[in-house]
């Protein structure tokens, strides 16, 4: 068969439609809505097929019939059909990446984009750092965009980077020649220049791709009026100064789309070179330059494996030398933005690279560059236009992995030694001290930061307190990490005990067994007996917390020993009861041994706390041993302890919890008696006032106790909403084990109703 399109262009047939109205120009743009100037290059062939509304608006001001209009729109169609095309020689696309993968969602929104207006050309701004892949992008979109509608594409690389870019006139220069003007009528000068080019653009609507512009000043001459075109610009800064731009943010390739790219270049996706892709990918940072990198290295290497190379790029400090591939280098990319900036930005710039924790807020910053807080801020901003730093909506900024590396090796590269030094101490010293202050708030006896507090951190209320050691935790405990490989003992022992009370606050952060490790380590090589049975008391805590019940009696155990070998009854008293603590579930009986022990040497002591604690150890065990009557006993016991008032809020909450604690056990026992109308005034009570003890974990744990007596009291209607509170509260504290265990019984119950 032969060619069935028909060879009358789109404009043709709009010119002959037009006369044969007997309407010009101006009549048909009244009746249609659509531009005398946008007719009339349509019917010069300017666009070879626009889109569809413009052809419907057109087929209204015609008069034209469904047939008519049909094929006119049919006219259009073939036209956005045919190849994209650039005059030989002159701002000609690079050609296609056979192997494009991904971007699915940014290549959707350009589109979204262009779809937007026939009026107004559309101009879009990809940012993004050296690497993300945003010219691959922008041209890969810009010929789907001209494709679909029948458009030329123009390229023009402004070399933004290079120590001499292009100069706009230039790029004007060879913009106009690819849209066929002759060298009699190029205009000499900027200004001319300039309108010349949008004047075509808005006759002859095309997709023009400006890649790797320098700034706004080598862009604005570039940019177009009205029209049906597009423009996409590509660059590494943000160019905040350009008005009346879409911008589109280029992000690194999701984890899929990176093994995929990889895949894609080995040409191997399930093969045995395949295995240890993801890892690759996940090393690269989804940074589309060093997936090619990468890809290209092992596509020329058919004896490795993806896992051995995955194996050779495992050391971060050598990782960044290793991503190279004949002339693509990932430090060169990264090189150029660096060398854009001033010296004082240099300078922060590499020194970042020092802060232990993934992001970090300006105050942390402005320790390293020595400068306020205002002028710190001045410059990450000049980071951030260079896209060297990203910025989430928390206002906290972030390297990517691979740009961390880069600084890290200007660091070592332009910075003594004696200095590195100096910067790793003032930073770490830094975080510690506003760990330390932002902790005591919740210690007895300390509360607000000292009166001479000058740090720029505010720490005047304990919520922002709170607030602090939550947000910055991978720093301040970076900074701990650091202290403890330094040797700097005191400092890890100081800043593990400040956070003691307040890890009550924050029992499911993962690293509290990591932290109290190191503290009990600092405190070992100290030679500091007491310090050391201290530390392993909380670690058992920690422990216990995990779940890790035998190693937390043991840690404990291990911290009673060496406090009783130093004289230390306290701590020996408490070592006994974390033990006890550990060991409920698992041997009661021993646990009951131990938690006498550790009663005994409160009372000696007069440990109010540690007294009331042991009374409540020593009543789960009895109720556990089937004697809840003796338990009830050394409940009513503790109460009266609980009840006596607290000359401070922290202790005056202590109190709270306890008797809520106390209260809980005390329904407990009294169900094990058989004793359900005492148990549910015991549960009510306590619910009651459970939220004074601030513990969500306790608040669960109360709820669906009582749930469960409800329930088996007959009464569903109340039970199942009280365990979905529960379930509800346990969410919150990424407690997945209770929730699921809360799942099964609400899942039994429902099939039981």
């Amino acid at each position: 068969m032969g060619d069935e399109r028909s060879a009358t262009t789109f404009g043709e047939e709009l010119r002959r439609l037009r006369l044969r109205a007997r309407l010009t120009l101006e009549s048909l743009a009244d009746a249609s809505g659509v531009s005398a100037r946008t007719i009339g290059g349509l019917e010069r062939g300017h666009s070879l097929g626009p889109q569809h509304r413009t052809v419907m608006s057109l087929a209204d001001g015609l008069g034209l019939d469904e047939t008519a209009r049909e094929a006119l729109e049919r006219l259009a169609e073939q036209g956005r059909q045919r190849p994209v095309t650039a005059p030989t020689g002159w701002c000609v696309p690079p050609r296609p990446i056979p192997d494009f993968t991904g971007r699915e969602t940014e290549l959707a929104r350009l589109a979204d984009l262009a779809d937007g207006s026939d009026a107004t050309a559309s101009v879009v701004v990809l940012s993004g750092p050296g690497g993300i892949g945003k010219t691959t992008l922008a041209v890969e979109a810009g010929r789907r965009l001209a494709r679909a509608r029948g458009l030329s594409l123009y390229y023009v690389d402004l070399r933004g980077m290079d120590s001499q870019a292009l100069d706009p006139s230039t790029a004007l220069f060879r913009l106009l020649k690819a849209l066929g003007v002759g060298n009699r009528d190029l205009p000499d000068d900027l200004e001319g220049r300039s309108g010349q080019f949008r004047t075509l653009l808005e006759e002859r609507p095309a997709v023009v791709v400006l890649d790797n512009v320098r700034d706004e000043e080598q862009a604005r001459p570039l940019l177009p009026g009205a029209g049906a075109g597009m423009v996409l610009v590509t660059s590494r800064r943000l160019l905040t100064g350009l008005e009346g731009v879409a911008r589109l943010p280029v992000p690194v390739l999701d984890s899929a789309a990176a093994v995929a790219l990889l895949a894609s270049i080995i040409g191997d996706a399930d093969g045995p070179r395949a295995e240890g892709l993801a890892e690759l990918a996940a090393q690269c940072g989804g940074l589309p330059l060093a997936l090619r990198i990468i890809g290209n290295r092992l596509a020329t290497r058919p004896a490795w494996t993806a896992r051995q190379l995955a194996d050779r790029l495992a050391d971060s400090e050598r990782r960044l030398e290793r991503i190279n591939a004949g002339d693509l280098q990932i430090t060169a990319a990264f090189g150029m933005s660096y060398d854009q900036l001033s010296p004082d930005a240099r300078r922060l710039c590499r020194r970042l690279a020092l802060i232990p924790g993934p992001d970090f807020t300006a105050p942390l910053a402005s320790v390293v560059i020595g400068s306020s807080v205002p002028d710190t801020e001045d410059l990450l901003d000049e980071l951030l236009e260079l896209v060297l730093l990203s910025q989430g909506d928390d206002s906290r900024y972030a390297f990517h992995d691979l740009i961390r590396l880069f600084a890290a090796d200007r660091l070592v590269a332009e910075e003594a030694p004696a200095e590195r030094a100096a910067l790793v101490r003032l930073m770490t010293d830094w975080l510690l001290d506003v760990a330390v202050a932002a902790g005591r708030w919740y210690e007895p006896g300390y509360g607000a930061a000292p009166v001479n507090w000058s740090l720029p951190v505010d720490l005047s209320t304990s919520e922002l307190a709170a607030a602090w050691l939550h947000d910055e935790a991978e720093n301040w405990f970076g900074a701990v990490r650091v202290a403890a490989d330094h040797g700097w003992n005191q400092r890890v022992v100081d800043t593990a005990e400040a956070q003691h009370w307040f890890s009550d606050h924050w029992p499911q952060w993962p690293h509290w067994h990591e932290l109290f490790a190191l503290a009990a380590e600092a405190a070992e090589q100290m030679g500091d007996a007491v310090a050391q049975a201290t530390q392993l008391n909380y670690l058992s805590w920690a422990q216990g917390v995990r779940w890790e019940h035998q190693l937390s009696a043991q840690t404990a155990l291990r911290a009673a020993r060496i406090a009783e070998q130093a004289g230390d009854v306290r701590q020996q008293a408490w070592g006994l009861q974390y033990a006890a603590s550990a060991l409920v579930a698992q041997d009661p009986a021993a646990s009951l041994s131990y938690v006498r022990q550790a009663e005994r040497l409160f009372v000696r002591l007069g440990d109010w706390e540690g007294h009331l604690q042991s009374l409540h150890m020593m009543a789960v065990n009895l109720i556990s041993m089937k004697r809840p009557r003796e338990a009830i006993t050394v409940l009513h016991r503790s109460e009266q302890v609980a009840r006596i008032p607290q000359p401070d809020p922290a202790r005056q909450r202590i109190a709270d919890v306890c008797l809520v604690v106390g209260t809980k056990y005390l329904a407990m026992a009294h169900e094990e008696l058989g004793e359900d109308a005492l148990a549910e005034e015991s549960y009510r009570r306590v619910l009651a006032h459970a939220d004074l003890a601030d513990l969500a974990g306790q608040q669960a744990d109360l709820e669906q106790r009582f749930a469960r007596l409800l329930y088996r009291l007959g009464r569903p209607d109340e039970a199942v909403p009280m365990l979905q509170t529960a379930r509800s509260r346990f969410s919150g504290l990424d407690a997945a084990d209770r929730i699921a265990a809360i799942d099964e019984v609400l899942e039994q119950w429902r099939a039981d109703m």
